[in-house]
Parts: C-alpha cells; structure tokens; sequence
C-alpha cells in the first residue's frame, strides 16, 4: 500500500474526476451522434406493449424543450455506460491505491463482478419483463373504456429510466446484506429471523416501484427480490463461516511451550 499525503490525494483525486469528466463527455457525444438507435432501443418495451395490443406506437412530445430534454437524458445515460469502463478504470485507480493486495483482489475479483452482474441482471429484469408487462396493463386498462392513449415521450423516458436504474439497483439486496454481515453489524441469524418482515417488505415496495396496480405485475418484481434475499441470507452464513475459519486458527504446540 502506497503512503501519500493528504495534498497528494486531491491531487491525484482530481487529476482522475478530470478524466473521467472528460470520457465521459466524449461518450455523450458519440450517443448524440447515434442517438436515433438509442432512442430506438429505450422505445423497445413501448412498442412491445403497445403492438400486443393493435395500437398506433407514435409517442409525442407537448412541449418545444421535451423533444431535447428527453433525448439528452438518454444520451447522458448511454454516454455513461459506453464510457463506464474508463471510468471504473480511474475510480478503481484511485482507490486500489490505498489496498493491500488482498484488498484489491477481493474488490477486483469478487465485489466489482457481483456488482456488477446484479445490476445488470436488475436492469434487464426491468427492461425485458417488468416495463412492457407494465405498460401493457396499463395501456390495455384504457382501452377496455374506450381511451386511446396518447404518450408523452418525455414522461415515458423518465419513467423508464427510473425503474431501469432503480431495479438494477434494487437487486443489489444479496451484496448489501452479505456486507453488512462482512461488517460485523448483524448476523446471518437476524435475516432469518426478519424474513416475513422482509417478505412484508418487498411487497410493500413492489407495489410502489411498479407501474401499475394490478398483483400480476407486483409479484412479477417480489418474487425475484424474494430469491435475492434468500441469496442474501445463504451468502452471509457463507461469510460467517469464513469468519469463523479465520479466527479459530488452532495453537501449535511450539507455542503452547
């Protein structure tokens, strides 16, 4: 582990900002450039919902700016994650340096990859079943009375942003546990424990992240998070036991004399 002084931190800290500022304004600008297939890929859930339903998949915007604001907002994002990979490269660069090297094996070959593979998998949970089944409701729940949407696009981005990145993040559940265990702040015990209080939870909070009323859609997004948190609990004993390993390391007999 590298010393440095408290200057040479900033220093350092603020060469990297610098850096990733600039990827990620050079990721902005290739989305910009491309922004007609982004926007195509974030219209794939409503075009989904609304073809299985026999509907017109025109969206409109009500406003002069929407039509910019909305195309900035997913440019922003996917200028992000074209860049996110350089931009992990200096957070990981300024952090890994204050490590010791099993510290950084943990963070590069088991946190950063569970990490990431839960949010990915939240996202697409979201993308794929979550928001078309959602919007399908919904816009079907119109129509059953005679009402033909009209969707605002801008409003429609947003929504969809929201629950794309608050589900991926929402699937972090079995990592946040299994590190608060890691931590020493509860035990594996305490999840079995608060299980029906977390299953109480879940539905709680599915029924307040998903687009619509009906338990179709809700159970759509508990039941996952109900693996998740089963995941969470197997994966603190797992720790808890490693735990264990480590500090019950038996006394040799040289040191016994």
């Amino acid at each position: 582990m590298n010393k440095m002084s408290l200057i040479e931190h900033l220093e350092e800290l603020r060469r990297r900002l610098i850096w990733s500022l600039l990827f990620f304004l050079g990721g902005l600008l290739l989305a910009f450039s491309q922004r007609k297939f982004f926007l195509d890929l974030v219209n794939g859930p409503h075009r989904w919902a609304m073809q299985h339903l026999d509907l017109p998949v025109s969206q409109y915007v009500f406003r002069y700016q929407d039509a910019f604001i909305s195309q900035f907002k997913i440019c922003a994002l996917f200028g992000f994650v074209l860049t996110f990979p350089f931009i992990l490269y200096q957070i990981l660069g300024f952090v890994m340096a204050g490590l010791f090297p099993q510290e950084r094996r943990k963070l590069l070959y088991l946190y950063l990859p569970s990490f990431l593979a839960l949010f990915l998998s939240g996202v697409s949970f979201a993308y794929f079943l979550l928001v078309p089944y959602g919007l399908q409701f919904l816009a079907l729940f119109g129509t059953q009375v005679g009402l033909t949407p009209m969707i605002n696009f801008n409003e429609y981005v947003t929504l969809l942003l929201i629950l794309v990145l608050m589900t991926g993040s929402i699937f972090e559940l079995p990592l946040g546990m299994a590190l608060l265990v890691r931590i020493g702040m509860v035990s594996a015990v305490t999840w079995r424990k608060k299980q029906k209080l977390a299953i109480l939870i879940i539905f709680i909070g599915a029924a307040v992240l998903t687009p619509t009323p009906d338990p179709l859609t809700q159970t759509l997004l508990a039941v996952p998070l109900m693996i998740l948190y089963e995941s969470g609990y197997w994966l603190s004993v797992w720790i808890e036991k490693r735990k264990l390993t480590v500090t019950d390391t038996p006394v040799s007999s040289a040191t016994l004399q």
